[in-house]
């Protein structure tokens, strides 16, 4: 998939650069901080997982200042069934040892397998579908990102959300979360985003 087509908004792919080009190995926590739950390598994939009722979160070591987007593939750990997760514009909250605000792209979570974006730590905003359904322990590629707080998440070339925040989050660290649950991830690429705008108009069809 080159193009991504957002509300006024066109990214081209290929343009856009390689921040980070990542396949798990031995040596995972040169590039990732375990920052809730449990983490470790498989011998093909990062795997994550969380017992409790809360986010298990994993960060990039490094934080991206521009806006920034992230593909990857990624499945549930079965039995495991819910709330995929990935985290974009990310900061950690020291007074709660908490994630803190942060952007969440996510897969049959909210409790209700609902699919969305919302933006966390206490705005209240976010967007959810029940109109798309992941089938748990299949493997499905994501693409995820915002710019400026205009936020968009693709699954297997299908656009799944868009998100507009009024007030962006600036920055941070990129990752994944398994919300009380266990996920498998790899194929990870973090890209600085190139778009142009998109502009339509129509013209009358009768």
């Amino acid at each position: 998939m080159n193009e991504i087509l957002l509300i006024g908004k066109k990214i081209i792919v290929d343009k856009s650069p390689m921040l980070l080009q990542y396949d798990p190995g031995e040596d995972w926590q040169n590039y990732w901080t375990v920052m809730d739950g449990e983490w470790e390598y498989d011998g093909e994939w990062l795997v994550g997982a969380e017992r409790r009722n809360r986010g298990g979160i994993l960060f990039s070591k490094e934080q991206y200042a521009g806006n920034v987007m992230l593909s990857f593939t990624m499945k549930t750990a079965l039995p495991a069934t819910r709330d995929l997760n990935a985290l974009y514009c990310a900061h950690w909250d020291e007074n709660r040892d908490r994630l803190g605000e942060a952007y969440i792209c996510g897969l049959n979570g909210w409790y209700e397998g609902k699919s969305g974006i919302e933006r966390n730590y206490y705005s209240n905003l976010y967007a959810t579908t029940s109109l798309y359904h992941y089938e748990p322990g299949t493997e499905i590629h994501m693409i995820c990102g915002a710019i400026d707080g205009h936020n968009f998440m693709v699954v297997d070339d299908q656009m799944i959300c868009e998100l507009v925040d009024p007030n962006p989050i600036k920055g941070g660290y990129v990752g994944f979360s398994p919300y009380c649950t266990k996920l498998q991830v790899k194929d990870v690429k973090i890209r600085e985003i190139y778009w142009e705008p998109n502009k339509k108009t129509y013209e009358s069809e009768f």
